[in-house]
């Protein structure tokens, strides 16, 4: 039995563990959610190591973290969607309209 002090080792195991979200939140790279976030509005402004801060014309604002390799979990993705103040579903389907 695995100890429960372990951090799981891949995002489905996050996504399993996450059922109070209502349905499973889609894991994406990074480079994805920059384009679901550029097809909003938001541009980049600055990068800090692998941290780029984007804001929109309005003044809303998040940062993304871009790590070689790593996935951004259903977690950042849902607190990325708050800091911009729009669901994940809208978050999700933001280049669909375009």
């Amino acid at each position: 039995m695995a100890n429960p002090g372990c951090r799981p080792n891949s995002s489905a195991s996050i996504r399993l563990r996450l059922p109070e979200l209502g349905g499973a939140i889609p894991v994406l790279t990074p480079r994805e959610v920059l384009r679901l976030l550029g097809c909003l509005g938001f541009v980049e402004i600055r990068q800090r190591g692998s941290h780029k801060q984007l804001r929109h014309p309005d003044g809303r604002g998040t940062t993304v973290p871009f790590h070689a390799g790593r996935d951004i979990s259903p977690i950042l993705l849902r607190q990325i969607a708050r800091d911009i103040g729009v669901t994940v579903d809208d978050l999700i389907k933001a280049c669909d309209d375009a």
